[in-house]
C-alpha cells in the first residue's frame, strides 16, 4: 500500500501475518518499510469489547518503530470511530461529536 506521505495525521490499520492488529499513524514510507509513530495494537476486553495496548512496550512510546511491509497481510485507512479512539489515547485529547 503506498500511504500519502504529506498526510501524517492518518491512522492506519495493518493486519500482520501473524494476527496482530496494529493500529498507528504513518511518518515515513520506503519500498521495505513503515516507520510508525505511536503504534498500539487492538486487544480484547473481559467484558467482550476490545481496548487499545502500546504494540510495543520496551520502546519509548515518543519512538518511531520500523515494521516490515514482508509481515503485513492487510493494511488500510482505519474506521473512524477506531481511529478517534487511537487519538484519544495517543494524543491526551478527546474529539467532540456532533449533537
Amino acid at each position: 500500500m503506498l500511504i500519502n506521505k504529506t498526510d501524517k495525521n492518518t491512522v492506519y490499520t495493518f493486519k500482520t501475518v501473524t494476527g496482530e492488529e496494529i493500529i498507528s499513524r504513518v511518518s515515513e514510507e520506503n519500498a521495505t518499510t513503515y516507520t510508525l509513530l505511536k503504534p498500539l495494537v487492538m486487544i480484547a476486553t473481559p467484558n467482550g469489547g476490545f481496548g487499545l495496548a502500546p504494540a510495543i512496550f520496551s520502546v519509548a512510546p515518543t519512538d518511531p518503530v520500523v515494521l516490515n511491509k514482508r509481515a503485513v497481510a492487510l493494511s488500510g485507512k482505519t474506521e473512524s470511530d477506531i481511529a478517534t479512539q487511537y487519538l484519544a489515547k495517543t494524543t491526551g485529547l478527546t474529539l467532540a461529536t456532533s449533537v
